[in-house]
């Protein structure tokens, strides 16, 4: 039985934005096929506005995150979406969005995410709004109608369910929030250390390689 490498994320997460590069290493080396891959979204927000002091968190952490990895963060990020009081931050619909996706195209998750990512961070649009949503998969091959269906099936029941699922693997793996990359083989779960691979996908590759 194959390995099962576990990536818990939320599509709102700074963090996850920086993590993209060493999922897309590991997605990308030519030993993927040795793993599973599965994802797990977490609700870091449910439908709020973030007060100025949380904001200027998110920004300082956003400049920190793009010294260190080279991730973009847009001006219609910052100075838009950041900078208004109203944006709404939620973390459902996007999730929605993913579970969706993978209903229709099962490997595509990882490639709605990051046109999450990047549409939040790098081009300042509300992904919290289904129609911004449905451009992002239709992007990928989705067309809107299956995509209509698919979400809004996810949002009326699946959200929830996998928000649970998830919160059950962090206890079970001792991750303590987001990003998190978790091994399993068989039924033991350990969590591989991502912290320091910031600046290194080849590296963080290497360490996921080694675990095969």
């Amino acid at each position: 039985m194959k390995k099962i490498l576990h990536y818990i994320y939320d599509p709102l997460c700074g963090w996850c934005y920086a993590a993209q590069p060493l999922l897309h290493a590991v997605l990308a080396a030519p030993w993927r096929s040795a793993f599973q891959f599965e994802m797990h979204a977490g609700g870091l927000f449910q439908r709020m506005t973030l007060p100025q002091a949380k904001r200027d968190m998110i920004r300082d952490a956003d400049r920190r995150i793009g010294q260190m990895t080279g991730q973009v963060f847009g001006d219609a990020y910052l100075q838009g979406l950041l900078a208004n009081p109203a944006t709404i931050y939620d973390s459902l619909p996007p999730i929605a969005a993913i579970l969706a996706v993978q209903a229709a195209s099962p490997e595509a998750g990882p490639a709605m995410l990051q046109a999450i990512q990047y549409a939040h961070y790098r081009e300042g649009l509300p992904v919290v709004q289904q129609d911004t949503l449905a451009g992002l998969a239709q992007g990928l091959g989705v067309d809107r109608a299956t995509f209509a269906s698919r979400y809004n099936e996810a949002m009326a029941n699946r959200v929830q369910d996998h928000l649970d699922q998830t919160l059950i693997l962090m206890h079970q793996a001792g991750a303590q929030g987001f990003p998190a990359f978790v091994l399993q083989d068989g039924d033991r779960l350990q969590r591989v250390g991502h912290e320091p691979y910031y600046a290194d996908p080849a590296g963080f590759a290497n360490l996921v390689e080694a675990a095969r």
